[in-house]
């Protein structure tokens, strides 16, 4: 729900308003703690419904305008790799039922080498792997493709290996699953795989450009016409039925080759490029568009020209994107150049170009989206330097943001990537040609947009090409044959696949709600948050508990979260611990997705019907009163360590006398090590509710005598008749708590006589420690001299 008393509801005609239920489930008359369950008719009446269709009709005003739901800019894992240019994948790669973004990442501006595989939640973008085997580095311009490769029931994700040859397969937590032997003439640089099951025979296909490889990596084919693809950059072949004889084909740009790669159709007339695939006629056969090397062509199922003309704003021409842009029935083709995004009509004229900036790659791509349900298609594009959501029908600006890239391939991505089932935009972004901004950033509507799949499994996407469960359906798809999904590199508003209704809306009701007595003075309160709608919840839904009726100004006792996801037909209970003494006869209300301020996440098909309330006896019993603790000081004296520092606890048996409410804790301050003296000491004794506190001392006393160096002898000579010599040495000390002055029995300088003499010298330090030592000084009578 939006805000209290929102105004979505069911759909006109289907079904009526319902009011606000403050309705009381039940009333305990013994005392003790209060349990009560919704009874049987109630039940009954909230269940009603069901029996018809929980939708939300768009559009919704001023929902067009997106806001930023979580923005990827780097990990603690491999942190420099935050650099994005390449289409990303959406998909389950964790079974939790929310959709993960996969995509690619390279350091500073090496977008041709050592890219890092990466998956990250949907949901807020935490990591949620990583490659980092120096062995399974990636083209980290080039797209991947994602999809169950070997009916594992979990998705596999193909890339481009680092080298270009060839493809390199994942599984669903990054682990290297295989990679193909390289091959003549295999290479790709921006291009990426593509998945089918070409044959029907219930295994998968890995395609690229002209190459078709098994579902275990093996090389099955290859074509005739070359890895085909975008000048320099590489291809991005696909399949489809193109012909309608029940067998798939490759569509590699000019070529279209049978499943077993013999050829259909070449057009050598026409350069290669990019290909899209929809019907632009009246015949069930497809169309194939081909954009790339300066030009836009048209080709029949039979690889005849129908026409080309020049990209529009001049340069390469990017993916070419396929819809009815304008809602007259007919088809467009929306293509980037370098300097315009045009959108053309089926016999090849310009209905429109807006100008953008592209002169890096003129390669990049776009989708389709109608964000608001409203009939009336927009267009997202990024180029160089902005993000742009465009009018479909007109080229004009709705929307832009600044957006870095150096581009590519690229292109933003609809889908849903958070369980809601609302659509997210999802834009990637990279620092290395133009400052800005790097990673991936996620936006959403902020009144919500239309809802679509949480599903992009590939760069030539469309939306049979994959099934909901990441499987790849067996045998030929031909998406165009749907009236509504012929289209191409485009997720459709409010198309879920095997999904629910189109305008499927959750409808929340609390039913069932409780309250006992835990602990003294504690009620928990729970409340089974009920989706008797037909789309899902995802976790986190709020349910706000109050004293009385919200309306009526009751108070609020606090918000708790039902921390699982609500499918269809499913309940879960959020749980409130509410410390105080509450007796005799209490009333309890509960809210269904409400923050507490009357604000709400979910969109439901009726707003007025999130309440549930009970009455209840309870006889909680009251807390004793709160006992402070006792504080007790001592004074300590400790000796000084070898820093000549101590510290010591004053505690003398602090207690608590009723242990409670808290466990006790006992802290003292200055919490520090002392040197030597006598040091006041204030120790703190805390149960949570109260304290005390008494002062100790610490008295730091040095006991640890010096440390002192002497020489290990002296010798001297002396001429006959000398009486004797005067001599220095030096004596060194030690002390770890300040100075430790020597005295020497004999001082230095001091005249020694002919003979052996002994020398004892001391050290003394400040608290009267002493250490001494002693060495010999030996003059003797040199006749020689």
């Amino acid at each position: 729900m939006k805000t209290r008393g929102g105004i979505h509801r069911r759909v006109a005609g289907r079904a009526p308003l319902y009011g606000r239920m403050f309705t009381v489930l039940g009333m305990l008359s013994a005392t003790g703690c209060g349990t009560t369950h919704v009874p049987e008719e109630e039940m009954t009446l909230k269940a009603r419904p069901l029996a018809e269709r929980c939708e939300v009709r768009p559009p919704l005003p001023g929902a067009l305008e997106p806001e930023l739901k979580w923005a990827w800019t780097g990990s603690a894992v491999m942190p420099e790799h935050h650099q994005v240019m390449m289409t990303p994948v959406v998909v389950d790669v964790n079974g939790d039922g929310i959709a993960d973004i996969v995509f690619s990442t390279f350091a500073g501006d090496r977008y041709g080498s050592d890219g890092v595989l990466r998956a990250v939640s949907g949901e807020d973008g935490h990591d949620l792997w990583a490659v980092t085997d120096p062995a399974a580095r990636v083209k980290p311009a080039a797209s991947l493709a994602a999809g169950d490769l070997d009916e594992d029931g979990r998705v596999e994700i193909c890339a481009i290996p680092e080298d270009g040859r060839g493809i390199i397969c994942f599984e669903h937590d990054g682990t290297f699953k295989f990679r193909s032997a390289p091959a003549a003439n295999d290479y790709n640089e921006w291009g990426g795989p593509s998945l089918a099951d070409l044959d029907g025979d219930g295994f998968v296909e890995i395609l690229d450009g002209n190459r078709v490889y098994a579902h275990t990596g093996t090389l099955e084919w290859v074509g005739s016409d070359g890895m085909g693809g975008a000048q320099y950059t590489g291809p991005v072949s696909f399949a489809a039925d193109i012909d309608q004889d029940g067998q798939q084909e490759v569509v590699n740009d000019r070529a279209i080759y049978r499943h077993d790669g013999t050829p259909l159709c070449v057009n050598t007339e026409i350069p290669h490029g990019f290909a899209a695939v929809a019907n632009f006629d009246e015949d069930p056969a497809g169309e194939i568009v081909v954009a790339g090397r300066g030009r836009v062509s048209l080709l029949d199922d039979d690889c005849s020209l129908r026409w080309s003309v020049d990209v529009p704003g001049g340069g390469h021409g990017g993916s070419p994107t396929l819809a009815d842009f304008d809602g007259d029935g007919t088809l467009e083709i929306g293509v980037a150049g370098e300097r315009a995004y045009s959108a053309l009509a089926s016999d090849g004229t310009v209905k429109w170009s807006t100008p953008i900036q592209d002169l890096s790659s003129g390669t990049a791509g776009s989708t389709p989206f109608d964000f608001e349900d409203d009939g009336k298609l927009e267009v997202v594009f990024a180029d160089e330097l902005k993000l742009r959501i465009l009018d479909a029908a007109t080229g004009a600006v709705r929307w832009e943001l600044p957006n870095s890239s150096g581009t590519a391939h690229e292109n933003p991505v609809v889908a849903n990537v958070d369980g809601d089932p609302a659509a997210e935009l999802v834009v990637v972004s990279n620092d290395h040609a133009y400052p800005g901004t790097h990673g991936l950033r996620v936006f959403q509507g902020r009144q919500g947009w239309a809802g679509t799949r949480s599903l992009w499994n590939q760069h030539a996407y469309s939306v049979t090409n994959v099934l909901d469960d990441g499987s790849i359906p067996a045998g030929a798809t031909s998406h165009w044959l749907h009236p509504r999904l012929n289209t191409f590199h485009a997720n459709v508003a409010n198309h879920f696949g095997e999904g629910p209704t189109p305008y499927a809306a959750a409808d929340l009701v609390v039913s069932e709600l409780s309250a006992m007595c835990e602990g003294e003075g504690q009620v928990v309160l729970r409340a089974r948050v009920l989706n008797q709608g037909e789309a899902p919840v995802a976790p986190g839904v709020k349910v706000a508990f109050f004293d009385a009726a919200p309306s009526s100004g009751g108070t609020l006792l606090g918000v708790a979260s039902v921390a699982e996801a609500l499918p269809v037909g499913t309940s879960a209970l959020a749980t409130l611990s509410v410390s105080s003494p509450l007796t005799g006869r209490v009333s309890f209300f509960a809210l269904a997705d409400d923050d507490g301020q009357g604000g709400g996440r979910d969109t439901e098909c009726i707003e007025s019907n999130n309440t549930t309330s009970t009455t209840v006896e309870l006889a909680c019993q009251l807390p004793p009163s709160n006992q402070p603790p006792v504080a007790l000081c001592r004074d300590v004296t400790v000796s000084a360590d070898a820093s000549c520092q101590a510290r010591a606890s004053v505690d003398n048996g602090s207690y608590d006398p009723d242990n409670g409410p808290a466990p006790l804790s006992v802290s003292q301050s200055p919490d520090a090590s002392f040197g030597p003296g006598r040091h006041a000491v204030t120790l703190i004794a805390s149960d949570g509710a109260a304290s005390a506190q008494c002062v100790g001392s610490v008295t730091v006393v040095d006991d640890t005598p010096p440390s002192i160096s002497c020489p290990l002898a002296l010798e001297a000579r002396i001429r006959l008749g000398e009486l004797g010599v005067s001599l220095q040495y030096a004596v060194s000390s030690r002390d770890a708590c300040g100075p430790a002055p020597v005295t020497c029995s004999i001082p230095p300088g001091s005249i020694f006589l002919p003979g052996l003499t002994k020398v004892t010298c001391t050290a003394r330090d400040a608290s009267g420690n002493t250490a001494s030592c002693d060495f010999g000084i030996r003059v003797s009578i040199d006749l020689s001299l």
